[in-house]
């Protein structure tokens, strides 16, 4: 989709990957989602939403899966830049206190745990 596109940035000696999402995070767009999502191993994964407009069930269903997945593997992630859109979907859904949120990237990163944060 031309108005979809992903921009992956590491951080703090490849422990923290951020992942920028630019587009509507949507069915026919979730599969490069998900590929990218698979592609690299960090212990935290920033997704940075800012710059999504709107997202639909099946990609809330993704981002619920992120959680399960870093659970059980014992990794990190966090979302930030969530616009209020996004906030109230997540709120109407009941998913706001289960999924990790923060207003900014930054945000995110000073709620990482001290041994990520530090680059150890």
């Amino acid at each position: 989709m031309d108005d979809f596109k992903i921009e992956t940035e590491h951080r703090q000696n490849e422990d923290v990957r951020i992942l920028r999402i630019i587009g509507p995070l949507a069915l026919t767009t979730l599969f490069d989602f998900q590929d990218a999502l698979r592609r690299e191993a960090a212990a935290v994964t920033i997704i940075d939403l800012s710059a999504v407009p709107y997202i639909d069930s099946v990609a809330l269903g993704s981002l619920l899966g992120l959680h399960v997945s870093c659970e059980q593997k014992g990794r990190q992630y966090a979302l930030a830049g969530t616009i209020e859109r996004l906030e109230n979907i997540f709120r109407v859904t009941h998913v706001d206190n289960i999924l990790r949120c923060f207003h900014t990237v930054r945000d995110a990163q000073k709620a990482l745990p001290a041994s990520v944060a530090s680059g150890n």
